[in-house]
């Protein structure tokens, strides 16, 4: 999930908010906004209630919490993947070798490599 998806997700913890509402309060333009929140709709985080020409959105019931908690989640280990790359890349400033990674099946891979300039 995206940062501003999550963001989207705190905002509509508070209840429904409109379009207008949510393009200010997250400081993105409409066009932007609408993209996020579709893409949330259409995974079933988020609903759509048209009320005239307006569109108010909110979180769904409790099966859309889990999926929010899920979500959370997923953001950890997202976290913990960035946490790993800026460690990778101290350590090729710090040493001047390229580390480099691998996952299989039989586990994680570490080789260094001569950085090349």
């Amino acid at each position: 999930m995206l940062w501003r998806e999550k963001e989207l997700l705190e905002l509509l913890k508070g209840g429904k908010l409109n379009t207008s509402e949510v393009v200010k309060r997250a400081n993105m333009s409409k066009a932007t906004a609408l993209k996020y929140l579709e893409g949330l709709k259409g995974r079933g985080l988020i609903t759509c209630e048209k009320v005239g020409p307006t569109k108010l959105w909110s979180l769904v019931g409790e099966e859309g919490d889990a999926k929010f908690e899920h979500q959370d989640r997923i953001l950890e280990y997202i976290q913990i993947d960035r946490e790993i790359f800026r460690l990778l890349d101290e350590f090729e400033s710090v040493t001047g070798k390229k580390l480099e990674v691998t996952i299989d099946q039989n586990g994680i891979h570490l080789q260094t490599r001569e950085k090349r300039c």
